[in-house]
């Protein structure tokens, strides 16, 4: 039988660069034993799980569909892509949960199938990583699957997630290479050399990232002499990233109501009142409103907002604010960001001279920074100043506190 798409009764799982992963940070840490395609393959499926799912579904692909975003040229990309998921059936990951104080191995996949004839493959992650995928509540990193999909390199990909977790931070040190390496699943006995592990892997790395995603990086070497043995990376935001915001607006017009909330993370509860107060339009042109005005913002921190814009409307309201005041300390965003940066340096301090811990730091330190939001944004109201949002922010830490407080 020729191998040709035929129509099923069903509708197969969309793909869209555009869907949020989320994961735990103990399985951004752990070891996947994966490579590049099917570490591509896993990407869509965690793309595809909801923030209200409380087990895995079993997911349908369109076969061609799989090998467009795999990048497979291959003629027959049918066999290609029966191959992977062969491979990828047997893949185990190892997680070291430090929780649970655990070792998990576990597969991948639970199961999958290849429908013959019909270019279909069905798949479903195993019911033992539901810890690290489903409902996480904290100690996690999403990411649109862009970020991620269009990597050409495994390290890049791995890379990327090991230094987003850290953005809030601004940094992420590994204090020898051996960490460093054994991180990123470069096998015993390669680039043994500093100069190799960075020509090929972290340089190679740099330049992807700052092309094809929402973070970039810098190298700070840590050496003994003339000896690297260590490497701290400088994590930023990249706005300069080709893709943010593709096709946010057919994203919105193509999706149901229902899943489009859902991926913002509002439950269906909640949907259900908007839907019967607002109707499905209202709800569509509001959150291409926000879109518009967050839209290098992550899905999952913008339902509050959302849902207030919905309820009010801000689509259909463009208000004029009082024009900005820098010379006025407690309303000036620039005033603000001198302040953040001022008690981030006094914080980094208190942990470099031992006198706090690193998490009692970044507590209090979360804390007084969204004290400063609280009452900047309160002295702005009053004035009749357009509201703080993340882009006025300049400390990643700030942007990320912002998001999850305000």
């Amino acid at each position: 039988m020729d191998q040709m798409e035929i129509e099923l009764d069903f509708e197969t799982d969309r793909i869209a660069d555009h869907y949020i992963v989320t994961e735990s940070n103990a399985l951004i840490e752990a070891r996947t034993n994966l490579d590049l395609y099917e570490e591509r393959l896993i990407y869509i499926l965690a793309s595809r799980i909801n923030p209200e799912d409380t087990h895995f579904r079993t997911c349908f692909f369109s076969v061609k569909k799989i090998a467009e975003k795999l990048d497979l040229t291959e003629k027959n990309f049918y066999k290609r892509v029966r191959e992977i998921i062969d491979r990828l059936q047997h893949k185990q990951v190892i997680i070291e949960d430090q929780a649970t104080n655990s070792t998990l191995k576990a597969n991948w996949l639970s199961a999958s199938r290849y429908y013959h004839g019909k270019g279909i493959i069905e798949l479903e992650f195993s019911q033992l990583l539901g810890p690290y995928l489903l409902q996480l509540k904290n100690n996690f990193t999403n990411y649109k699957l862009w970020n991620v999909l269009y990597l050409k390199s495994f390290y890049s990909s791995k890379l990327y997630k090991l230094l987003k977790q850290y953005l809030p931070l601004g940094k992420r040190k590994f204090a020898s290479l051996s960490e460093l390496k054994e991180k990123l699943e470069i096998e015993d006995g390669k680039y043994t050399l500093y100069s190799h592990l960075k020509n090929r892997i972290l340089l190679n790395a740099q330049r992807e990232l700052e092309e094809k995603t929402d973070i970039r990086f810098t190298i700070e070497e840590i050496k003994n002499g003339n000896k690297v043995v260590g490497v701290t990376f400088h994590i930023y935001n990249n706005n300069r990233a080709p893709r943010i915001g593709i096709n946010d607006a057919e994203y919105i017009d193509s999706e149901t109501v229902y899943d489009l909330l859902g991926r913002f993370e509002i439950n269906r509860k909640t949907a259900n009142e908007l839907l019967s107060n607002h109707g499905e339009n209202h709800i569509r042109a509001n959150i291409k409103y926000v879109y518009e005005k967050k839209r290098n913002a992550e899905i999952g921190s913008l339902s509050g907002y959302i849902i207030k814009a919905i309820k009010e409307n801000y689509a259909a309201s463009e208000k004029e604010y009082t024009p900005e005041d820098e010379k006025d300390r407690g309303t000036s965003i620039d005033q603000l960001n001198i302040r953040i940066r001022q008690t981030v340096s006094f914080y980094d301090q208190c942990v470099t001279e031992k006198v706090k811990t690193y998490h009692e730091a970044q507590k209090e330190l979360v804390e007084r920074i969204v004290r400063e939001f609280e009452t900047t944004s309160q002295r702005r109201s009053s004035r009749d100043m357009r509201p703080l949002t993340e882009e006025d922010l300049e400390h990643p830490l700030a942007r990320e506190a912002f998001l999850l407080h305000m």
